[in-house]
């Protein structure tokens, strides 16, 4: 395959090869280096932050009379209302926009347990109030789970199995124009992979039968 072409440039070729090998690789351990030196000077500097004031910080506040809370022997079902009385009745926030690191340079080391429990109690209370849903449409409370999978996502969930699941609670209740206008928003949102959700939504619209968690 080499027969025609000289010795001497196959191994300048070689040589070249080598060197640009090299270069690739001592750039990219220079980039890493100095990425992780400027996290640890920021994570640092957050360390030494000292603590805002953070009295003021707007707390989620769902709106409590529109989560279906009816009476029910079903024990599934009471197990979750209760726990979401128990999530509103602790603060949140969703912070979930923050790396650890942000959190501590804005508001200070020392609120920085503060409002992970905070961030924890609102994932906690999303959690609930999604598994409430469920439960109310496995004993076949279709609006109710609608209802509070409504709920759900006006408190700012972005899980892809809430809007599914409230596609479907729509779909089966007859609710076609509330789904479309789902659909709709879903689309033009900037949700993680909000085209092909708004595409799994349809589906369920066209055939409910199609709907998976």
């Amino acid at each position: 395959m080499f027969s025609n072409i000289p010795i001497p440039s196959i191994f300048i070729c070689f040589l070249i090869f080598c060197a640009w090998i090299y270069y690739e690789r001592h750039k990219s351990t220079r980039e890493y280096e100095r990425r992780s030196r400027e996290f640890w000077d920021r994570e640092d500097e957050a360390n030494h932050t000292k603590n805002k004031d953070i009295s003021g910080l707007p707390l989620i506040a769902p709106d409590v009379e529109r989560i279906p809370m009816p009476e029910t022997d079903d024990e599934n079902i009471c197990y979750y209302q209760e726990k979401v009385k128990i999530s509103l009745a602790k603060p949140m926030m969703d912070l979930s926009a923050y790396t650890n690191t942000d959190l501590k340079l804005a508001y200070g080391t020392g609120n920085f347990k503060t409002l992970s429990e905070y961030d924890e109690n609102f994932n906690v209370f999303l959690m609930n109030l999604s598994n409430l849903g469920k439960a109310y449409r496995t004993a076949g409370m279709l609006p109710e789970s609608a209802g509070a999978y409504e709920q759900c996502i006006a408190a700012g969930s972005d899980k892809s199995t809430d809007y599914k699941s409230l596609a479907y609670a729509y779909a089966m209740t007859g609710n076609r124009g509330k789904l479309e206008e789902l659909i709709a928003s879903v689309g033009q949102s900037d949700l993680p992979k909000g085209a092909a959700l708004a595409e799994a939504m349809r589906a369920i619209l066209n055939d409910p039968a199609v709907y998976e968690e």
